[in-house]
């Protein structure tokens, strides 16, 4: 016997935390154009309900059902299994002109069963038949009016719309929604981009009316909304440098920490140690390191890790054991999909392998366009690292100072290498500018001294 759910949720948590909690009955509209993701929305909400012991039905009048199943199985929505569970009834009804025959089919297989969630999968064919009765159209808007209060549940209604429009011209099934949820899809430098406009949510305070989202494999549909400020908890417990002379000059950091590394683009040196710092840290500390490197591979990335501890007189075999403890290495190409894309991309790296920093690696190869665009979905994701207690670590060349400095407006802390001439000699400087103090310049001898007992730090580990 399927119990009564005393409140829904849409199942993608972006959204849901959004719209909240849902107490039915409610209806949600979900209109797009072909291919904007409507399906799988539905399908997405259909399944986490049945996960949470609710029993969804899903009605449509165009998808096979063993192909459906295959597609959402690919997205991690194991349909079959609910259906096995008897929480999931999968109908297919044909296309009629009778819509009140469809009508009286539906009826009757909710009079048989209990169900908490209904898919109509979608109502612009039956709309369409009655396209010249108004009277008709009036009629099936009220059952559907009605159907969310026969059932006291969630009923999903799918719309298309005409390509080129962004309103349904079919009728008012909008005023029979107590939410609507438009599906957009566009290009970006050649690049799909989704949107979700949130249009109406009776009952729901909406702080953010357009939100992207992507389709991934084994999540289906993912949605990252941004943290509002009030979000942000108090800074974590505070941690040190592996080095005497950084703590000295900079102080103590925080675990949530947000810091930018620059390299003059012609530098060679030092590059490398920065990571030796890092790995020290997390060995000191006990955290867990994700590296998402936009130029270098990973096994390329592994490897120039393992060489310079080699340098440093640690074997390999003790190098390649701290880094599979401590470090997971992911190679992303920016340019292979979208902005949007690209941070959900990132950010589902981030929810898998829950890491306690990220240090995003070739920063300066991500040129957009869109440069305030850019700016914002890098504030968003800081901020969503952040409200997460995740310290964000950003390394790349500062080819336009001005855009480095721009940067460093949301960093606590920026490290910016300058090249120098010191006694007729190539040398270097590491200014370092940390938020509400005075910027120190640290000189080159100090940084290998920091690095010295860094890898001090590291060889600790293999005792």
């Amino acid at each position: 016997m399927v119990e009564e759910v005393k409140a829904f949720k849409i199942g993608i948590e972006g959204l849901d935390k959004i719209l909240g909690e849902i107490t039915p009955p409610y209806t949600i509209l979900v209109a797009g154009h072909p291919g904007s993701g409507k399906t799988t929305f539905a399908a997405s909400i259909c399944y986490s309900n049945t996960v949470r012991g609710g029993k969804c039905l899903y009605i449509t009048f165009y998808e096979e059902k063993e192909k459906f199943y295959m597609f959402m199985e690919k997205l991690g929505l194991k349909l079959r299994e609910a259906e096995k569970k008897n929480l999931l009834k999968f109908v297919r009804l044909p296309v009629s002109s009778d819509v009140e025959k469809v009508l009286e089919a539906i009826s009757e297989i909710i009079s048989k069963e209990k169900f908490n969630v209904v898919v109509i999968d979608s109502i612009t064919p039956l709309i369409e038949a009655l396209e010249t009765s108004i009277d008709k159209r009036a009629i099936l808007l009220n059952y559907f009016y009605q159907l969310s209060s026969t059932i006291n549940g969630l009923l999903i209604l799918l719309a298309e719309l005409p390509y080129g429009k962004q309103t349904l011209e079919m009728g008012s099934p909008e005023f029979v929604a107590d939410a609507i949820l438009v599906l957009k899809s566009g290009l970006e430098n050649g690049f799909l981009t989704r949107l979700i406009e949130i249009r109406k949510a009776r009952g729901k305070p909406i702080y953010l009316a357009e939100i992207p989202f992507t389709i991934t494999n084994d999540k289906g549909v993912v949605v990252y909304t941004p943290p509002i400020l009030e979000e942000i908890p108090k800074q974590k417990e505070e941690i040190y440098f592996p080095c005497r002379v950084y703590n000295e000059k900079i102080g103590h950091m925080h675990k949530d920490f947000t810091i930018n590394i620059f390299y003059p683009p012609e530098a060679l040196q030092g590059r490398a140690e920065a990571f030796i710092i890092i790995l020290a840290q997390a060995v000191t500390y006990n955290l867990r390191v994700l590296i998402v490197s936009y130029v270098l591979s990973p096994a390329i990335f592994k490897d120039m890790i393992i060489s310079t501890l080699n340098r440093y007189g640690i074997s390999e075999k003790i190098a390649e054991e701290i880094i599979n403890r401590y470090v997971i290495i992911k190679g992303i190409n920016p340019y292979a999909q979208s902005l949007a894309e690209l941070k959900a991309k990132e950010l589902e790296l981030v929810e898998q392998y829950k890491p306690d920093i990220v240090v995003f690696h070739g920063v300066h190869i991500i040129k957009h366009q869109d440069y305030e665009k850019y700016f914002r979905e890098l504030y968003n994701e800081i901020l969503y690292l952040k409200h997460k207690g995740i310290s964000t670590i950003r390394i790349g060349n500062c080819v336009n100072m001005n855009k480095c400095l721009e940067d460093a407006s949301i960093a606590d802390l920026m490290f910016v290498m300058e090249n120098i001439i010191k006694d007729t000699k190539y040398d270097y400087v590491l200014k370092a500018f940390r938020r509400y103090r005075t910027p120190v310049i640290i000189e080159s001898h100090e940084v290998r001294q920091c690095v010295e007992e860094a890898i001090e730090k590291i060889r600790s580990f293999s005792l």
